[in-house]
């Protein structure tokens, strides 16, 4: 079961999995240049046809700034142009594969507490919320119209713990940050680090610090 609260995401997914040669073909012929960004960003995704509306998805993702999915308190992509005319929209080869992954997958768009309540003794739930900012400028709060702030960090730290009783094995990622650290004291926690392109400012572009969290030892590969 995979979900996520975008349901632009997850459907992209779904036409991934049953329809990866036309969207293939339909990303083929999509030119890259700003106006044609801005064309597909005014559309109203709903409207589009199954195939086009995952396309303009993905579109948008490879050249937009920095990749960085936002959208506005109605639901509406916001990001602006990457300024980069040479994106490569899609790799045939790797979008067979997502593919070929999927197919044994349910897709849901829900919020992640409707979709726990299925979990079950011995299952492994990964939880993969909006970071919570470590720096002035940080804002991972708008992937979708609906926010995510410290009392939802707080309300996931709480959904963490009743996973644990019902027997789960759960894994979290999160900022390395104090407050996170606290919420979940008393698990398993290791420190790793990732590459992070989404910064305003090119120097603090790089590896950061990021924390995982276990109700079991964590054994990372080196």
């Amino acid at each position: 079961m995979l979900n996520d609260r975008n349901s632009e995401l997850i459907f992209c997914y779904q036409i991934v999995r049953d329809h990866p040669a036309e969207l293939f073909a339909m990303l083929k012929q999509m030119p890259v240049s700003e106006s044609e960004f801005y064309r597909l960003r005014s559309l109203n995704p709903e409207g589009l046809a199954p195939v086009e509306r995952a396309a303009r998805f993905i579109y948008l993702n490879k050249t937009c700034y920095n990749g960085l999915y936002r959208v506005n308190k109605k639901g509406q992509f916001n990001t602006p142009y990457g300024r980069n005319d040479k994106v490569s929209l899609a790799d045939e080869d790797n979008l067979s594969g997502a593919s070929r992954l999927l197919k044994n997958v349910r897709l849901i768009s829900e919020d992640y507490s409707f979709v726990i309540k299925e979990a079950d003794k011995g299952d492994f739930v990964y939880l993969d919320p909006p970071y919570l900012p470590v720096g002035k400028y940080a804002d991972f709060k708008r992937y979708t119209k609906e926010t995510f702030f410290e009392d939802d960090h707080r309300k996931l730290a709480e959904t963490f713990r009743e996973l644990v009783v019902k027997g789960c094995f759960v894994l979290l990622s999160n900022s390395f940050h104090e407050k996170i650290a606290k919420l979940y004291s008393g698990f398993y926690q290791e420190v790793v680090e990732m590459p992070r392109f989404i910064n305003r400012k090119g120097e603090g572009r790089g590896r950061v610090k990021e924390l995982l969290v276990s109700n079991r030892p964590l054994e990372l590969a080196q």
